[in-house]
């Protein structure tokens, strides 16, 4: 069984029909400022141009947002999972659950209290994605962590009963080591990019290393 796979920062029409032509089972759009956000009007437009699988979610990525901001996203895109990607509380988390009665994943950025803050969320995450702590950035770095750490937060996903994403720097050339400690996800967004867009030989180079590990 391979990972579930997750193509994260789609920025334009090409990225996201690149990744939704390819085995992605989540595909990510950023609305929090980075230099692959988005606005709602844009994936409204692109949407029209391009479908997802039934086999294929749409997530969206938040920092630290208010529940007014998440509503006036979904009043237009079909978001079907919500991503805080700051440093939400167990209270906010929460209380967006309850109010949009979608699936929240919670990013937990790799540092020495991560394992402990991860048991903090139990209960309330549908999801986690354990990502780079890079100083003054949320994520998208293309920078690794050690994933000798992996581990326990991979069992600590399978207490709560829910799936952890690996992201941080993975791409073709790396991701055969990553698949050794058996991720229940992988996200990738830099990884599958040429030129800061999502590139579909990329993408199959990737997807092959995948089908060459199950």
């Amino acid at each position: 069984m391979r990972p579930l796979l997750k193509y994260c920062g789609n920025h334009s029409l090409s990225d996201l029909q690149a990744t939704l032509e390819s085995n992605a089972d989540f595909i990510g759009v950023v609305f929090a400022e980075s230099k692959r956000q988005v606005t709602a009007d844009q994936v409204v437009e692109w949407l029209k141009e391009v479908e997802l699988s039934p086999q294929q979610q749409l997530v969206g990525l938040f920092v630290n947002p208010s529940v007014t901001e998440i509503d006036d996203v979904l009043q237009r895109v079909p978001l079907q999972v919500i991503q805080c990607h700051g440093n939400e509380s167990k209270e906010l988390v929460s209380s967006i659950k309850q109010t949009f009665g979608l699936p929240v994943w919670k990013v937990i950025h790799h540092h020495k209290g991560g394992l402990e803050q991860m048991k903090s969320f139990h209960g309330v995450c549908d999801g986690f994605v354990v990502d780079s702590k890079v100083k003054g950035q949320w994520g998208g770095t293309g920078e690794t962590f050690d994933w000798s750490s992996v581990p326990p937060y991979l069992e600590e996903g399978k207490r709560q009963g829910v799936p952890v994403f690996i992201a941080g720097g993975i791409n073709p050339n790396n991701v055969t080591k990553l698949l050794s400690f058996h991720p229940t996800g992988i996200d990738i967004s830099s990884g599958i990019e040429r030129d800061g867009q999502k590139d579909k030989a990329e993408i199959s180079r990737l997807e092959e290393r995948l089908k060459n590990n199950e």
